[in-house]
C-alpha cells in the first residue's frame, strides 16, 4: 500500500464504526455490540460499541478484510514534503504501528442523514512508528540522508477528526465510500531514532538524531500536514476495503 504524501486513528475509527454497526450476518466477533439509528442515545451505544471493538481489532478480523491493528503493517508509506524549512523525502518500507490498542474513545457523533462521522480519542500509550526507511533532503538548516532501520515514538493528547462518506451502488446493492478523512492531533512529546544516517558515519548519524530530538517541535510544526495527510490515505484504503465488502443496510441498522 502507497499513500502519496497522517490519519492514524480517524481512519481507524471509521473501520471501527462500520464493524460497530454491522448487521448479524456479517459474523462479527463475540463481543462486538451492535447499534440502531433509532436509539436516542445512538452515540453513546457508538461510544461503548467503538471502545469494546478495539481489542477484537487489534487481533484483526479477516473474514471482514479487516488487517490486524496492533502492530498494523503498512507495506510502503512515503512522506513527501518538497519546501519549506524542512524539506525531505521520507520512504517507509515494511512499517508497523504499535500501540493501536491503546486508543480511548471520548466523544463520538454520528450523522446517518449526512453520513458523516466526527471524533475525539486518545492513546493511553505512545504510537511507535517502527521501520526500514530511506530519506534525503533538508532539516531546518542541515542537510539529511539514510537509509537503514528507524524508531519513532509519538505521545498525543487528543486526536480530533471528520470522517465524510456517501452511499453508491455496486453490482446493485448500496454500500458506503469513504470520502475524505480529516484530523488534527495534538502531540505532547516526539522521539526519533534514525539508523545509518549519512551512510553509516556514526558522528554525523549520531549528532544528527540529537539535533531532531532537540527540535522536533519545529520538526512536527512542518510535517504534521503532509504526516496527516499521508495516514489519512493510508488507512482510508484499509477502511475502503471493509465498506466494499458488506452493503450499507449490513453496515447500519435501522
Amino acid at each position: 500500500m502507497t499513500a502519496n504524501i497522517l490519519n492514524i486513528v480517524c481512519g481507524f475509527v471509521c473501520v471501527v464504526i462500520v464493524c460497530v454497526n454491522a448487521a448479524p450476518s456479517s459474523k462479527l466477533p463475540k463481543g462486538f455490540i451492535q447499534c440502531k439509528k433509532s436509539d436516542p442515545k445512538f452515540d453513546e451505544c457508538l461510544k461503548m460499541g467503538l471502545q469494546s471493538a478495539v481489542p477484537h481489532l487489534a487481533k484483526g478480523v479477516p473474514n471482514l478484510g479487516l488487517l490486524k491493528m496492533d502492530p498494523l503493517r503498512i507495506n510502503s508509506l512515503i512522506i513527501d514534503q518538497g519546501t519549506g524549512p524542512v524539506s525531505i523525502k521520507l520512504d517507509f518500507k515494511n512499517l508497523d504501528i504499535i500501540n493501536m490498542k491503546s486508543i480511548i474513545m471520548e466523544k463520538i457523533h454520528y450523522n446517518p442523514e449526512n453520513y458523516v462521522l466526527d471524533v475525539q480519542l486518545h492513546p493511553e500509550k505512545s504510537i511507535i512508528l517502527d521501520s526500514d526507511y530511506e530519506i534525503s533532503g533538508k532539516v531546518l538548516i542541515l542537510p539529511i540522508v539514510g537509509k537503514g532501520r528507524c524508531k519513532i515514538v509519538l505521545d498525543v493528547s487528543k486526536l480530533v477528526g471528520t470522517v465524510q462518506l456517501k452511499p453508491i451502488v455496486k453490482n446493485g446493492n448500496k454500500h458506503l465510500e469513504i470520502v475524505n478523512i480529516a484530523w488534527k492531533f495534538t502531540p505532547t512529546k516526539l522521539n526519533l531514532k534514525f539508523e545509518n544516517l549519512f551512510n553509516g558515519d556514526k558522528a554525523l548519524g549520531d549528532n544528527m538524531n540529537v539535533f531532531l530530538n532537540e527540535n522536533w517541535r519545529e520538526l512536527l510544526k512542518e510535517l504534521q500536514p503532509a504526516i496527516e495527510e499521508v495516514f489519512g490515505s493510508a488507512f482510508k484504503e484499509i477502511g475502503q476495503n471493509f465498506l466494499n465488502r458488506i452493503p450499507e443496510n449490513q453496515v447500519l441498522l435501522d
